[in-house]
């Protein structure tokens, strides 16, 4: 009897050291959100579906990543300057964003097993590896139709010469839009003669010069104080169904084109780009990050916030797009559009510069 009640009691004294232990490991797993990061992602724009993501990632891989919201502005300002990003990854919004980045010499190459596979086309990739495309969208026309025709709503040449004919048409300032990548493009696709005269023309005949942002083009649209605006695929879809009925209200009365040059039927696609710091300490995990980020269920989730098209070739975009008559053109590659980047500031900065001094 006695050996039975000391078997027990040895039982009890495991049991609560058993219990002590399991506190401990509870004790322990509450203190892993004061760890340093394993990983700082940087990025311009963060909705709750990219948050959803982070925290998927952090939970598939037990680790802590750590956010910080940047308008881009402030993001090359800081790069410009000499200024460490203090950041693993970036998300940057263009390639003349991650271009600006690479210039500068903020970037490192990377190369994860997604492009490997072939499950990201070469087109969305940088050669020299500094930058990926993660989702893809383009320059497109938002016009009322009772006043520009859908052909002339097509066509870059199109769109310069509606000015011509009384026709208002806004833009955002080319450190916000897509504008230096289609001069690029223009530069690359047609000749160089070809994107400065478009340059000139759109800078020099949009109402009031570009300026602002593409939902201030958008909102502008909507106050009747322009006719088209030349904004960002996804930025004008994001603002039609942003929840504000009258948005929602302007979508079904306005129209929307992905326009192409003349000969050859060519349109430019530019991209939300990830890129990876020069001197990112947490070069392991950010890959596995940047990783993540291209399985079909994540492209998913970014195609339905951001309503721009996946990068990965198994991902299927938002519903929404395929109701937009154009696709995006596949056959100018994003390294294409960069390669005459820097030529395309030169230009716009030419035609502002001169703008200015006669405005004196």
């Amino acid at each position: 009897m006695k050996k039975i009640t000391w078997l027990l009691f040895a039982g009890l004294i495991l049991f609560i050291f058993a219990c002590g232990d399991s506190s401990g490991s509870a004790s322990s797993d509450a203190q892993a959100d004061n760890r340093p990061p394993a990983l700082r992602l940087l990025t311009w724009r963060h909705l709750a579906q990219d948050a959803d993501i982070v925290r998927k990632f952090e939970q598939r891989y037990r680790t802590k990543v750590a956010v910080t919201v940047k308008p881009m502005a402030e993001i090359v300002a800081a790069v410009a300057s000499g200024q460490p990003l203090n950041a693993d990854v970036v998300i940057v919004p263009s390639i003349e964003d991650a271009a600006r980045l690479k210039g500068f010499g903020a970037l490192q190459p990377f190369f994860v097993d997604k492009f490997t596979n072939g499950d990201v086309a070469d087109r969305y990739l940088d050669n020299e590896g500094y930058y990926a495309g993660l989702t893809r969208w383009t320059m497109s026309a938002v016009y009322n139709p009772n006043a520009v025709t859908f052909e002339e709503a097509g066509s870059y040449r199109g769109i310069a010469s509606l000015p011509l004919r009384g026709i208002r048409l806004g833009m955002a300032h080319p450190d916000s839009s897509g504008f230096a990548g289609i001069v690029s493009s223009l530069y690359s696709a047609v000749n160089p003669d070809a994107a400065s005269l478009w340059a000139k023309v759109m800078y020099e005949r949009s109402a009031g010069f570009p300026g602002g942002s593409d939902y201030d083009q958008m909102e502008r649209l909507l106050a009747g104080e322009l006719d088209i605006a030349f904004v960002s695929s996804g930025n004008a879809v994001r603002w039609f169904l942003n929840g504000n009925p009258v948005h929602y209200e302007a979508a079904g009365a306005w129209r929307v084109r992905f326009p192409q040059t003349e000969s050859g039927g060519v349109n430019f696609f530019n991209m939300t780009c990830v890129t990876m710091t020069a001197n990112a300490p947490n070069r392991n995990m950010a890959m596995t990050f940047i990783n993540f980020l291209y399985e079909p269920a994540n492209q998913q989730v970014m195609s339905n916030a951001w309503f721009e098209f996946p990068c990965e070739t198994f991902s299927e975009a938002n519903e929404y797009l395929y109701g937009i008559p154009d696709r995006i053109g596949l056959a100018f590659s994003a390294e294409r559009t960069e390669e005459h980047i820097p030529t395309a500031w030169q230009i716009i900065n030419q035609i502002a510069g001169s703008q200015a001094e006669g405005a004196q």
